[in-house]
Order: structure tokens, then sequence, then C-alpha cells
């Protein structure tokens, strides 16, 4: 159950703070604080959109608990910018906060003995439409992680090592799109136990690189991290919701 509730907390959390924020609000909210509410608003919109399937009283307040956390959070995280130009640090010490704070209120959701569950009227319909509605709801939650958000926490992670030519080699965002592929099939493969398979999947992917690996060292190791990074959130995802 602790699984279920983690679950349902991230897959709010990639709504409210990536999907439901579109790339000028995240710019302007770096040094408009009525920008960042704003982003907060939708946050917390976020969260009451995924509480509708599974309402109740204690999921209620605990999506208003992680949103009333998400606005000091970010609060925090807006005052340390102007003292630092780390964006990286600050973002990755942002999402941990989050994540540590959805794994504190499932724990408190547990030990109160709260178990969460599908509205019977949502239950009946869903049934109808799907055959294993649990599991259509996990693999929506591993889509959704699997783009947006890890793009971003590779890309903060990645960028210090990113060789000052490699912009001039892909357009409108063609690389990162690439990547959410490369981790959906990852995850479609390891869901029917080909593993090996995986394998081809990177090798596809470096042949179109092959000249620019084999020739500059510091590309070839800006994408190689970026790959291996990309392979292991697709796993951990994988882990967290099956």
């Amino acid at each position: 159950m602790f699984e279920s509730l983690l679950c349902f907390f991230l897959i709010s959390h990639a709504l409210g703070d990536f999907y439901f924020q579109s790339s000028h609000l995240a710019c302007k909210k770096q040094s408009s604080y009525k920008h960042l509410l704003l982003h907060c608003l939708y946050y917390l919109l976020g969260m009451f959109v995924c509480v509708i399937p599974f309402w109740s009283f204690p999921l209620l307040m605990a999506a208003s608990a992680m949103a009333l956390l998400h606005v000091f959070v970010d609060s925090c995280k807006f005052l340390c910018a102007r003292k630092t130009k780390h964006e990286s640090i600050l973002y990755y010490s942002d999402q941990i906060v989050h994540i540590a704070s959805m794994i504190a209120i499932s724990l408190v959701l547990l030990n109160a003995g709260y178990s969460i569950r599908v509205l019977p009227g949502v239950n009946r319909v869903l049934t109808t439409i799907l055959k294993n509605p649990g599991a259509a709801f996990r693999w929506i939650g591993l889509i959704l992680l699997a783009h947006k958000p890890i793009n971003v926490t590779i890309k903060q992670l990645t960028i210090k090592f990113k060789p000052e030519k490699a912009d001039e080699e892909g357009r409108n965002n063609a690389g990162a799109f690439i990547g959410t592929l490369e981790r959906l099939i990852i995850l479609i493969l390891i869901s029917i136990n080909q593993y090996a398979a995986i394998g081809l999947v990177l090798t596809a992917k470096s042949v179109a690189r092959f000249n620019k690996i084999s020739e500059e060292k510091p590309f070839a190791e800006y994408y190689l991290l970026g790959t291996l990074l990309s392979t292991l959130a697709a796993i951990i995802l994988y882990f967290i919701f099956t």
C-alpha cells in the first residue's frame, strides 16, 4: 500500500510541477514571486485533479499538505536563487525535499490505516473500458514520469558536461524526444523480460552520433553520461511502479 500512495504522489507531483507549468512560467517564476505563487496554484490544481478518482477526506488533506509544503519549499528556493547561480544544485535540492515530503506523508497515511482506493463508480467505468485499470494507472504514471520530469532532471545533471557545440546537433528538442522514446522502449522491454534487447536500443541510438562519438571525447563523455542516466531512470521507474 505504501507503494500505491507514493506512486499517487509522484504522479500528482509530476503533473503539478512539470506538465501544469509552461516553459514561460518556469522562467518567470525565477525572478517574480507572483509567478511562483501562480505556479503553486497550478500545482494545487494538479493535486486536486489527481484526488478526484480516489476522493476521500484524508487524501484531500494529504494533497493540501503537499501543496502547502510545495509553496514553502519553492519560496525557500526562490530566496536561495538570489544568492547562488548553481541552478542545478537548487533544482536537485528542491526535488529531493519534495520526494522526502511525499515519502513522509505516505508513511503518515499508512500508519493511520489509510488505504487508497478508486471510487466505486469510477472503478465500474474503468473496469468496463479497461481490462486491468490498476495496470493502466501504473503505465500512465510511468509514461508521465519518463517524459518531461526525467528529461529536465537529466538536463540539469549533465549541463556542466555539455560541450559548447552540442546545441548545433539537433533542433526542436529532438534529443529530449529521442530520450523519452528510448526510456519508453526500455520500459516495454523490461515488462516483457526482453533485457538483452535493451542493448539493441542503445546501439541504434549510438549509430546516429557515431562520428562525433569517435572523434570528440567531450561529446562522447556527455553522450554516454546522458544515455546511462536515461537507462538507469527507466529501470528505477519500472521497479517503483511495479
